[in-house]
């Protein structure tokens, strides 16, 4: 296991299949929190790329096209034990929230998120 600092930045992967909202919030969580990101569109593209210890946080749309967040979630709790999870939605329903959380999530947020909600949630 890679044993970071408090003063690292933090290795964040972020999900998301609106390519809009993926850059505004890349470059946010890179200029705003200092986070190493790497933005993705699809689970798809996510299980190409994704080693143990790649990643600190993953931010992850429910909404994507193919696996949804929770099933990508779960996938990546597997392969990165260590790394917090946060569920993003447009909506989030007590149902989807609580499997969230049964699926390891730390974090649920609804769309859109405050910037100094998600730098408080993904800081080491």
């Amino acid at each position: 296991m890679v044993n970071r600092s408090k003063t690292s930045c933090p290795r964040v992967l972020m999900v998301d299949d609106d390519p809009a909202l993926l850059e505004i919030m890349t470059d946010w969580l890179q200029e705003r929190c200092h986070a190493e990101v790497t933005a993705m569109s699809s689970a798809e593209e996510v299980m190409t790329i994704i080693r143990p210890e790649s990643f600190d946080v993953c931010i992850l749309d429910y909404q994507l096209h193919g696996a949804n967040g929770l099933t990508l979630g779960a996938m990546l709790r597997e392969i990165i034990p260590s790394a917090r999870l946060i569920l993003l939605s447009g909506e989030i329903s007590s149902s989807i929230e609580s499997l969230a959380f049964e699926h390891g999530f730390g974090r649920v947020f609804t769309k859109p998120v405050s910037p100094d909600s998600l730098a408080q949630a993904i800081a080491l």
